[in-house]
C-alpha cells in the first residue's frame, strides 16, 4: 500500500508476530517483543504509526506502555486472546481504535490497517466527545465544575483535554486557573480554523504539566457580538480533529449561539443546586431539551453543593425533574473558594478532600460511560 505509515507491532509472542508480518507483507512492519524498545520507536515516529499491540500477556512495564501510546499515536489496534467485554472496554480506554481477537483474521487485519492509514483528521474527530457543562440559573458553579471534570479528565484518560470558555460575554475559565492567554476564542475562530493540528495548539495555553489546553473567552465583549452559529459549527468540528475530550463552560443565556453549542454537544452536564427555585428552573429547562429531541443519555443531571443532611432529598429531585441524578458534587466552599483565590484546581490545593476525590472520581465516570458507549456500538 502507497504511503502507508509505519506499523509497530508489540506482540510477546513470536508465531503471532510472524503471522501478522506475513498478513501484511508488502507494508513497512516492524515487529518487537521488548515493548520498552517498540515504545521508543513509536515516540521517534511522532505520531506517524499505526501500532498494533497485543495485551494477552500481563506485566507491569507492558502496562505502563500501553497506558501511555495514546500520546503519541491516535492510530491503535489491539489484540487479545480474551474478547471479554471487560477487555473490550480495556483496550478502547487505552486508545484502541479497533480490538481484534486473536487468532487474527487476516481480512480483518488488513481492512483495518488500511482503513487507518486512510483515515483522514476529520473522520478521526468522529469519536470526540463535548461535553458541556450547562445550568439556566446563574452562580451554580457550572465553571468550577468544567474547570475542575477537565483537569481531572485530563489525568485519568492521559488524553488531550480542550477546556473551552464559550460565555462569550463574562468568562471565568482563565481567571480560576489564573492565566492570561495570549490568543482567544474570537482570534481562533477568525484565523485559525483551517490550520493544521500544531498551528491550532499553539493557541491554546497548556495547563502547567497537564494534557488540559484551555481556551478563553473573548478578550472584549464587542467581539463575542459578531460570532455566529455556523463559526461555533466550524470551531467544534475542527477542535475534534485534536481532542478526544472538549469540556465547553458556557453562559446560562438561551440565545441562538448557547441553543447551538447545546445542540452540537455530545453530552450536557446540566447542572443545579438543592434549593425550590433551581430546581424549577431546571425543570423549565429540560422541557425544553425534550422539545428539541434530544436523546435520553444526552443530558445528565449534576447536583451540586450537595449535603447529605439538605431538607430536600435527591429523591425528592428526581420525582420532580423525571430524571435521575447523574453526579453529586459535596459542598466544600473553603477548598474552593481557596482554588479559585490561587487560581488552581481543586486537587491542588487538597486532593485528598471530599471535593477533591469527588471530582476525580466523576472524571473516571464520565470516562468509563463514554467507553461503555461505544463498546454498545461495537458490540452492536
Amino acid at each position: 500500500m502507497q504511503n502507508c505509515p509505519s506499523i509497530i507491532v508489540l506482540d510477546k509472542n513470536s508465531n503471532s508476530r510472524e503471522v501478522i508480518k506475513g498478513y501484511l507483507e508488502g507494508m513497512n512492519v516492524i515487529l518487537f517483543d521488548d515493548f520498552k524498545a517498540g515504545f521508543e520507536e513509536i515516540k521517534k515516529l511522532e505520531g506517524n504509526a499505526i501500532v498494533i499491540l497485543d495485551i494477552s500477556e500481563k506485566d507491569k512495564e507492558s502496562q505502563h506502555i500501553a497506558e501511555n501510546l495514546k500520546l503519541y499515536t491516535s492510530k491503535i489496534i489491539i489484540t487479545s486472546v480474551n474478547c471479554s467485554t471487560n477487555t473490550i472496554i480495556k483496550a478502547l480506554r487505552l486508545g484502541a481504535k479497533e480490538f481484534l481477537p486473536k487468532p487474527l483474521l487476516k481480512d480483518d487485519l488488513v481492512r483495518t490497517v488500511i482503513r487507518l492509514a486512510s483515515q483522514s483528521a476529520e473522520s478521526a474527530g468522529s469519536e470526540s466527545k463535548i461535553i458541556t457543562v450547562y445550568s439556566n440559573k446563574g452562580g451554580i458553579g457550572k465553571t468550577t465544575i468544567a474547570v475542575n471534570l477537565a483537569s481531572e479528565l485530563a489525568k485519568v484518560t492521559k488524553d488531550k483535554v480542550a477546556l473551552i470558555d464559550l460565555n462569550l460575554q463574562l468568562g471565568d475559565v482563565s481567571t480560576f486557573l489564573n492565566l492570561n492567554p495570549p490568543f482567544d476564542v474570537n482570534y481562533v475562530i477568525q484565523r485559525l480554523l483551517d490550520k493544521d493540528e500544531a498551528t491550532l495548539l499553539k493557541a491554546f495555553e497548556k495547563y502547567k504539566n497537564t494534557s488540559m489546553y484551555v481556551l478563553a473567552d473573548p478578550s472584549y465583549i464587542e467581539q463575542s457580538e459578531s460570532i455566529t452559529t455556523q463559526q461555533i459549527t466550524k470551531l467544534f468540528r475542527s477542535l475534534k480533529k485534536v481532542f478526544p475530550y472538549i469540556v465547553v463552560d458556557m453562559s446560562s443565556n438561551i440565545d441562538a449561539n448557547s441553543l447551538k453549542i447545546l445542540d452540537s454537544s455530545d453530552w450536557i452536564l446540566f447542572t443545579t443546586i438543592v434549593n425550590i427555585p433551581a430546581i424549577r428552573n431546571c425543570q423549565r429547562c429540560l422541557n425544553l431539551f425534550n422539545s428539541r429531541r434530544y436523546p435520553k443519555d444526552k443530558v445528565r443531571v449534576v447536583v451540586n453543593r450537595y449535603m447529605e443532611n439538605d431538607e430536600i432529598k435527591i429523591e425528592d429531585i428526581e420525582n420532580t425533574l423525571g430524571e435521575k441524578v447523574y453526579w453529586k458534587i459535596p459542598n466544600n466552599y473553603f477548598t474552593i473558594m481557596e482554588a479559585i483565590n490561587k487560581g488552581v484546581c481543586i486537587s491542588e490545593i487538597n486532593a485528598d478532600s471530599n471535593i477533591g476525590n469527588n471530582f476525580r472520581d466523576f472524571a473516571s465516570k464520565v470516562s468509563d460511560d463514554i467507553i461503555e458507549q461505544s463498546v454498545i456500538q461495537y458490540r452492536a
